[in-house]
């Protein structure tokens, strides 16, 4: 009979447990989808009481030469101004157009070199830790000439989807957990840079 009652609790303990875990994969899901638009801007000097978006803007411009503003929701910088910062704050950019964003990002290693500045897709915190562990992989993976693709908290070498050895901590994707939440194509507020003019209104630090 107490085996019995035992493993009634140890059913229903796993339950519960099943149930938590898909309740924050399904908050992490909606963290993520709430900064798709965003970038994460680092490096770029700044001074007190500028304006945050201003200073992007222009820094966009000189790289750019875009002939329009990139139209944005909110732009921010991370954290208080200190004249003993060592480095410049972080940016955090929410795009109007998630089109506009895909160009900035893509073109940015190319556009920022010969700089300090670089630029990060954001993430949640559960999904940025997951992600650190698959940089080291990736990293190596390339030293192999091996092709790789990191989408969100997923990793791709050679096309295949990159799973963790046995005995290793498995990394859960929420992704793989909510097919749908992966990125699809968004059809409407969406066009390519440069189509006409318009006015509008974070792998690891370089030493």
């Amino acid at each position: 009979m107490q085996k019995l009652t035992d493993n009634k609790v140890n059913d229903e303990l796993e339950t519960i447990r099943e149930a938590n875990e898909k309740l924050q994969s399904s908050v992490t899901d909606l963290q993520a989808r709430s900064v798709r638009d965003n970038l994460v801007f680092s490096g770029i000097p700044e001074h007190a009481w500028e304006d945050t978006e201003r200073l992007l803007q222009d820094f966009i411009q000189r790289r750019f030469r875009l002939g329009y503003d990139i139209s944005f929701e909110r732009v921010h910088m991370v954290g208080k101004w200190s004249e003993f910062n060592e480095y410049p704050r972080n940016i955090v950019a929410k795009f109007s157009f998630f089109k506009d964003r895909e160009f900035i990002r893509t073109n940015a290693a190319r556009r920022f070199s010969g700089t300090k500045v670089w630029v990060n897709e954001q993430f949640p915190q559960e999904i940025e830790e997951r992600r650190k562990k698959l940089y080291p992989v990736m990293r190596q993976a390339r030293k192999d000439k091996k092709r790789t693709k990191l989408v969100r908290d997923i990793l791709y070498i050679d096309g295949e989807v990159y799973t963790p050895p046995a005995g290793s901590t498995p990394l859960t994707s929420t992704a793989q957990q909510n097919p749908a939440s992966q990125d699809t194509p968004r059809e409407n507020n969406e066009r390519q840079p440069l189509k006409r003019q318009r006015q509008g209104s974070t792998p690891d630090r370089p030493r």
